[in-house]
């Protein structure tokens, strides 16, 4: 695209978000964001007895055996320091020693790094089998804490299906591990802690079960638990409204402009492209605009509800895993920031082109089904691929979603905070939605100029694709 062609775009902007964030309907539905937002932790911790979360008076566990293939490289450092937990009092922890190879000091990294994954898994295949020979009768439980390679540090909390050990206590013994796990991600990388804040290392955490058939995958378990599911789902759902809203704003205004003749004076100063790229990033700030003042609102309602029901860990706080913090980074930050904003760019672009069809509002419903066709393909195959994580993070339908453009907006910014989606498959998504971005604006450059002065019958599909069709040949032979 010439630089010719985007001139105005600054104008165009600054006054489409001054006119929206004007609007009653914008401010209207900001005030009721912003009261729910408020009222959210509240109305959580009353529904839950007004008190935190709970805390496990006593534990059920007799031994913990710890499969640590974390231990080698960052000696002095103790993930099981439970001082103040006297649930956990009477918890005999054994830690299983990892036999290592004679001469591994001269061993190369990933040489060495091989033989404690080796000596680490016959550690856990081996205890494993013990518990499950015990039955629904055990009463012990595995802490294993390993690195892999895509999911950075993975700890998991491994009891018998169906034994005495529950949920509650092996989240809490989770919770307390979390708190230790800073020290081991700069001691494994050999990265500063300022050069980890810039790069991210993520780390997963874990409640599995050993299986009810009492027999042992062989296969690593790459599913993800039910609280890092809430938490792709949540993050996924708000990037899918954020789509469908800033689309119909942009789609609104595209036909307010055309039916009220205010487009054909701002073309004698505007080129077409400028003035639907302008429209389409002022949309866009003021509908993310109503999420931050959502989130910002939450943050504060926690705060406040901790302080009103003098508990130092709120439900809500209580409900979103520890793990997920160390994901939240600011490398991490980027990549979701981009990941969205290129995904709301293409959604965007076509609710701008099916507003551009018609000249009259009344008409608007019809051609919008075509953006809203495509933006439900985008949403349900990412709840489809986020359900599929609980199964597998792995299989090819999610590394599909993952980069595939209308999907990888919805789905990868949510499984990359949670730790599930290697840094390579977040970069090759963001490329392809670079390069579709690109396309797509050029595509709506060719025929916008066109459509934006159309005031009779409403287009179709076709009607726009020879528009372009006959643009370019035009183009081509002068």
């Amino acid at each position: 695209m010439k630089s010719s062609e985007l001139r105005g775009t600054g104008s165009v902007f600054r006054f489409t978000l001054i006119q929206t964030v004007k609007s009653k309907a914008y401010i209207v539905s900001a005030v009721i964001l912003l009261v729910l937002s408020l009222l959210v932790a509240p109305v959580l911790q009353l529904i839950n007895g007004g008190s935190g979360e709970k805390k496990v008076e006593s534990s059920n566990i007799e031994t913990v055996y710890i499969c640590n293939g974390l231990s080698f490289v960052s000696k002095g450092t103790d993930i099981t320091d439970l001082s103040g937990m006297n649930a956990f009092s009477g918890v005999k922890f054994e830690e299983l020693e990892l036999k290592l190879p004679e001469g591994i000091e001269s061993m190369s990294i990933e040489e060495i790094s091989e033989a404690i994954n080796k000596a680490d898994r016959e550690n856990y295949e081996k205890i494993s089998k013990e518990l499950e020979d015990k039955g629904s009768e055990c009463k012990d439980a595995i802490l294993h804490a390993y690195l892999d390679d895509e999911r950075g540090i993975v700890v998991e909390i491994v009891r018998v299906a169906g034994s005495e050990v529950g949920d509650d206590e092996c989240q809490e013994l989770l919770e307390r591990i979390c708190a230790n796990l800073d020290d081991y991600k700069v001691k494994i990388s050999g990265l500063s802690e300022e050069e980890l804040t810039l790069l991210g290392y993520n780390y997963t955490v874990e409640m599995n079960y050993l299986g009810e058939d009492g027999s042992i995958s062989a296969a690593v378990d790459t599913g993800i638990g039910g609280k890092q599911f809430g938490v792709a789902y949540a993050i996924m759902f708000i990037v899918a409204m954020i789509c469908i809203m800033s689309g119909t704003q942009v789609a609104t205004a595209v036909v307010t402009d055309k039916s009220s003749r205010v487009v054909e004076l701002l073309l004698t100063s505007v080129r077409p492209m400028a003035l639907l790229l302008g429209k389409i990033l002022a949309m866009l700030v003021a509908t993310i605009g109503q999420y931050v003042i959502l989130f910002a609102a939450v943050v504060i309602s926690n705060k406040l509800t901790g302080v009103i029901f003098h508990t130092e860990t709120s439900y809500l706080s209580s409900i979103i895993p520890k793990g997920i913090l160390s994901n939240i980074t600011i490398g991490n930050g980027l990549i979701v920031l981009a990941l969205v904003a290129l995904g709301l760019v293409f959604y965007a672009t076509l609710a701008g082109l099916c507003g551009a069809m018609v000249s009259k509002m009344e008409e608007l419903q019809d051609t919008l089904k075509y953006f809203t066709f495509a933006s439900m393909i985008g949403m349900y195959m990412a709840i489809f691929a986020i359900v599929s994580m609980q199964k597998s993070s792995t299989s090819a339908f999610v590394r599909f979603c993952e980069v595939f453009p209308m999907t990888s907006p919805m789905t990868t910014p949510g499984a990359r905070i949670v730790g599930v989606v290697p840094l390579s498959y977040a970069l090759i998504a963001i490329a392809l939605l670079v390069v579709l971005d690109f396309l797509t604006l050029r595509f709506a450059a060719g025929v916008y100029e066109g459509l934006i002065t159309n005031m009779g019958t409403r287009l179709k599909p076709g009607d726009v694709i020879a528009m372009a069709r006959n643009k370019k040949n035009k183009g081509g032979t002068k």
